[in-house]
């Protein structure tokens, strides 16, 4: 895949890694993503037209029509960054696409959530999602659009706008429920 404009994480590669050590990385990588409480209990399925791995710095690149899926949980995106614990257990994912796309089912709600940005990053410690330029958050027929939306998988509440740290104003559009 050719270049011209690379994004944010192209310029954070990090060293080849052994496939030995790619393969076990891929076998741990197991991040709390999903809103399913046993969904995090699933493998996490990683493809991409390319990965690199730093045991130094403890992150790991994944390039090129990335497709991460745990469980109910799925993203698509250009290129992730994953930073590990020492553990190896990811402590903070990185995407960026154009767009990246997000869906996970909640528990007792049939309804999937839907997101899509520029950028998202999942801070697994504080089960929060932010999603970044272009960013819309949907559920249902509800439906939060700004330039940064915050949302926490754990409460379930969604931040957006100012009260996120972005610069627009929010367009929001609340279905009513019957």
């Amino acid at each position: 895949m050719h270049r011209s404009n690379p994004t944010p994480l192209a310029r954070h590669r990090p060293g080849r890694g052994h496939a030995a050590a790619l393969a076990l990385l891929l076998a741990v990588v197991a991040a709390p993503l999903p809103a399913l409480e046993d969904d995090q209990d699933k493998p996490m399925y990683i493809e991409a037209d390319a990965a690199e791995l730093d045991d130094q710095q403890s992150i790991s690149l994944y390039i090129g029509n990335v497709d991460v899926q745990q469980g109910s949980m799925h993203i698509l995106a250009d290129e992730v960054l994953v930073h590990h614990r020492p553990d190896r257990q990811p402590q903070k994912i990185i995407a960026i696409g154009n767009p990246v796309r997000y869906r996970q089912l909640l528990e007792d709600n049939p309804e999937e959530v839907r997101g899509r940005a520029r950028r998202m990053e999942y801070e697994a410690d504080r089960e929060e999602l932010t999603l970044i330029d272009d960013a819309v958050l949907t559920q249902g027929d509800d439906r939060f659009a700004s330039d940064r939306i915050v949302y926490n998988r754990i409460t379930e509440r969604v931040t957006a706008g100012t009260s996120a740290q972005g610069r627009q104003r929010v367009k929001i559009r609340l279905e009513p429920q019957q």
